[in-house]
Formats: C-alpha cells, sequence, structure tokens
C-alpha cells in the first residue's frame, strides 16, 4: 500500500455528558465526556478500477455476488483495469470520550474500527449499554475511545463504491485518525460548535500518549494490514483483534458474500439509506443478520432488532480489492495483541473455533509483538460485542491491556 496522509484536521463537534459503567465484574464507575467530530482527513492512496457488475438494484446485488463467486471467476488481479490515484480530503464522522475526572489511563486512547455492516455503533450500544457498551466498559476502567465512521458509513463521507471506498483507502484513513490523535490536535485544531463553559470548549485539549487499535472483523483485518507497512507499525502501543483469529479451519471455509443476501440500500430503505448510491449494499434482514453475527445461546432479540436497526452498507470496492491486501509479516509492530472472537464464530471460523487456532501462523505475521494472546468467548458468534456475555469479554480484553502495562 502505498500513500501518506498529512495531519490536517477540521472539526465540528458536539458535546454530551452521560453516566457509563464498568464491565461485570469491575466496581469502577465513570462519567463519560462524549465529543462529537466531523474530521476532515485527506488521503493519499494507489487503487485499482475492477471490472464487476454495476450495482443499482436489488437484482444487482444477488448478480453481483454470484459473478464474483462462480468456482471459475478470474481473481480480482486479473479484473484489474488501470490503476486510480487518490488524493482527496473525506469528512470523517467520530467520536471521542474521555473520562469526566482525570485517571491514571485517561491518556491512553482506544482508536476503534468497526467491520462490515456495522459504524461507530457497534462500540457504543443503546440498549443496555451497561452490558454491550466497549465505550462504556474501557471509560470504566479510565481508558478514552476514540471511535470513529469508516467511508461510505454512519455520518462519514459516501464516496464512489466503486473505485474510492477500497481497503487502502480504509487503511490511510486509520493512520491519518492515529496520527491526528499522536500529535494532540484532535481538539485544538477543531471548531466547538456547542456545549462550552463561560464561552470556552468543555474540552479544551486531549493529547494521546499512547494508542491501543480496537477492530471487529474487518476493522481488525485493516489495522492488520496497517501495522505491516514499516512507517505505520510504530503507530500503534497496543491492538485488540476481535473477529479476527487466525486457525486452521480457515483453509477450508467455503463461506463467501454470497452466503449472506445482499439488497441495495436504497431499494431496500429509500428514506433511511437515500445517501448510498450505486455500487453500495446492505444486508438484507434480520434472519441474515443473526446468521452472520449470532448464535442463539448468546442472543437477546432486542440486539438482533438493535443490530438490524444500525446496520450499515458496504461497497462492491471493498470486496474487489482484497486480492491486492493479502496479510504479510508486520515486523515493525512491538506492542502486545490479542485475538478475541466467540467460540462459535460462523464467519471466521467456519462456526467452531475450538482447537483450531494457528499459533504459528500468528506468530509469522507478528515476530516482534509483545504476549501475543488468543481468546474464545464462551457461546458467542461473529458479533461478540452484541451477545449477551460481552462485557465479560470485554473484562477479558482490558485485564489484558493492563496486564500488558496498557
Amino acid at each position: 500500500m502505498s500513500g501518506n496522509l498529512a495531519l490536517v484536521s477540521v472539526a465540528f463537534l458536539a458535546l454530551t455528558q452521560t453516566t457509563s459503567s464498568a464491565p461485570i465484574g469491575s466496581s469502577n464507575t465513570s462519567t463519560k465526556l462524549c465529543v462529537q467530530l466531523q474530521i476532515l482527513v485527506p488521503v493519499v492512496a494507489d487503487q485499482y478500477h475492477y471490472d464487476q457488475p454495476q450495482v443499482n438494484s436489488n437484482i444487482d446485488a444477488i448478480d453481483w455476488t454470484v459473478n464474483v463467486t462462480t468456482w471459475d471467476m478470474a481473481d480480482w488481479t486479473a479484473r484489474q483495469r488501470g490503476t486510480v490515484h487518490i488524493n482527496q480530503t473525506f469528512t470523517i464522522s467520530a467520536q471521542l470520550c474521555v473520562p469526566s475526572k482525570n485517571t491514571s489511563k485517561a491518556d491512553i486512547l482506544h482508536i476503534a474500527t468497526a467491520g462490515q455492516g456495522f459504524d461507530r455503533r457497534y462500540y457504543d450500544v443503546e440498549v443496555q449499554p451497561e452490558e454491550y457498551s466497549y465505550v462504556d466498559a474501557a471509560i470504566g476502567k479510565g481508558y478514552s475511545v476514540l471511535a470513529y465512521d469508516r467511508i461510505g458509513t454512519g455520518g462519514s463521507e459516501k464516496p464512489d463504491a466503486y473505485d474510492v471506498v477500497q481497503i487502502p483507502t480504509d487503511i490511510e484513513v486509520l493512520a491519518g485518525l492515529t496520527k491526528i490523535a499522536r500529535s494532540g490536535d484532535l481538539i485544538s485544531s477543531s471548531q466547538v460548535s456547542a456545549a462550552t463553559t463561560d464561552g470556552e470548549p468543555a474540552i479544551q485539549d486531549y493529547q494521546a500518549t499512547k494508542v491501543v487499535h480496537v477492530g471487529h472483523a474487518y476493522g481488525s483485518y485493516i489495522m492488520s494490514i496497517m501495522f505491516e507497512n514499516p512507517t505505520y507499525g510504530n503507530l500503534s502501543d497496543g491492538a485488540l483483534m476481535t473477529g479476527l483469529y487466525f486457525n486452521f479451519a480457515m483453509e477450508n471455509n467455503t463461506l463467501t458474500v454470497l452466503n449472506y443476501n445482499h439488497a441495495f440500500p436504497k431499494e431496500s430503505d429509500p428514506v433511511r439509506f437515500a445517501e448510498w448510491g450505486s455500487g453500495y449494499f446492505v444486508l438484507d434482514n434480520k434472519q441474515t443478520l443473526q446468521k452472520l453475527f449470532f448464535q442463539k445461546a448468546t442472543l437477546d432479540p432486542a440486539l438482533l432488532d438493535y443490530t438490524e436497526s444500525i446496520k450499515q452498507p458496504e461497497s462492491v470496492g471493498t470486496y474487489s480489492s482484497e486480492g491486492n491486501s493479502t496479510l504479510t509479516p508486520a515486523t515493525a509492530f512491538t506492542g502486545p495483541i490479542m485475538f478475541f472472537t466467540g467460540e462459535f464464530d460462523n464467519y471466521v471460523c467456519d462456526g467452531d473455533c475450538n482447537g483450531v487456532y494457528d499459533e504459528d501462523f500468528t506468530n509469522y505475521l507478528y515476530p516482534n509483538a509483545k504476549a501475543p494472546a488468543h481468546y474464545l468467548q464462551p457461546g458467542a458468534g461473529h458479533a461478540t460485542g452484541l451477545s449477551t456475555n460481552a462485557s465479560a469479554g470485554y473484562e477479558v480484553m482490558l485485564q489484558y491491556l493492563d496486564s500488558q502495562g496498557l
């Protein structure tokens, strides 16, 4: 992946204050201050144009999945039809939450990247947040959290889904946000649009001295590829890779995009998805969401309804760029790293992750990582943060970071 990202941001912020509880098993409670940001992030990246069907209807969405998964389909590299140079500034929607009282860990910033089908609300669940909100769990332990919407999702910009919303651009956005946070400019370079005290911003500055990257599924995948870049590997002091678990079952996993039905967003819900145009598709209904993200034993129907209400479109460019975004050793990454997924993750382990962890391959990819760890959340599926034992999983992850000095 080529390209670099300038440290420029302009944000418009609105401040809210809520109460947060720590995960089960912890007596800590904390009040959080959350700042809503619209950040301008300049991106430079080199990508490809691919020969693939257009997606402009529900029929097109299914046709695309059939076309790209046919057994004799030319791989994505063979479908490349020239390069696409990205030199553009994207508007990224994000939320920064900090403890309202100073803590010893407040300057450790968790930057959270959601996976396919979600925006940042995956990390700050509004249903029973004391059980499901990662933001609340981390704040309860004294950390700060920056959760953002990837391009093409949530409140972030929704550019061309074929040539622009691809993996290299997602990586550059994440790297850029990390640099901005480390520079101390996340607040000071921004304009505050609301919630001031005596004419001054309620949060006047924030300086991250350490950064922990937190990902779910595709979010973990782009983190891993970012770490491969020698100039980006040292941007992270630690990583929590949820929904990513290197295992032997992956070698024979036949699950593809064809296994999960998609619809054209504007046809599926013209009002809700009015901003998403050609080349985007969205998981079609609750049954598909259950199949991909949940296991019955740890499924609260209210969370399935919530997932349906917050689900996000995906770009075809994200899928087509996978062929040029393979995993290679991240030699510059030297922090602690945990791989965490559900015990019965249908997507990652073909339904059963017990006894299939590939430690050798993990060590090959992260030869210089500190204390690599792996964990299976009992009874959970792919979306561990939406499973009924989510808070117990957060406790495992946060205790791991604490044990490693983060």
